[in-house]
């Protein structure tokens, strides 16, 4: 079962997002010296009371957290980002992940039909499986580059 993460899964959350950073490409996201558990903590907290939200599975084996925040460009714009989706390595050949995404749609839209968000954004890591987002209804926006 898909739910709503709450304050008592902060500290799963937060190592989970630790290992997240470390499959990131960015070397600089991999050091330990860059996780800043607080930081993340108090994030994670602000999504779990209203600044967005963050969807687990009852066992914890994986999460997909989503942020509502201002458009950088048009302040009363009012865009829902995914931020991390992300499950355990050994539970990535299962259903969890298709789960929190299905989850996440259902929540989003309902958030866009109510005018609560006014888009909907969702990022692909360059190192996660393609995802076709485009049968999934997302129109394509931009790509990131980076450099380290």
């Amino acid at each position: 079962m898909i739910r709503e993460a709450t304050r008592q899964d902060i500290p799963a959350l937060v190592e989970m997002m630790r290992r997240y950073a470390k499959e990131a490409p960015m070397g600089a996201l991999q050091l330990d010296e860059n996780h800043d558990a607080g930081h993340v903590s108090h994030l994670l907290f602000s999504l779990v009371v209203g600044r967005g939200f963050i969807l687990v599975d009852e066992e914890l084996r994986g999460m997909l957290a989503a942020i509502k925040t201002r458009n950088v460009w048009c302040p009363g714009v009012i865009e829902l980002r995914e931020l991390a989706w992300w499950v355990k390595p050994e539970f990535r050949n299962g259903s969890i992940g298709g789960r929190l995404w299905k989850t996440f749609e259902q929540k989003a839209q309902t958030m866009l039909e109510e005018q609560k968000v006014d888009y909907i954004c969702t990022t692909v890591m360059a190192n996660s499986p393609l995802i076709d987002y485009t049968k999934r209804g997302f129109k394509p926006l931009d790509v990131t580059f980076y450099r380290d």
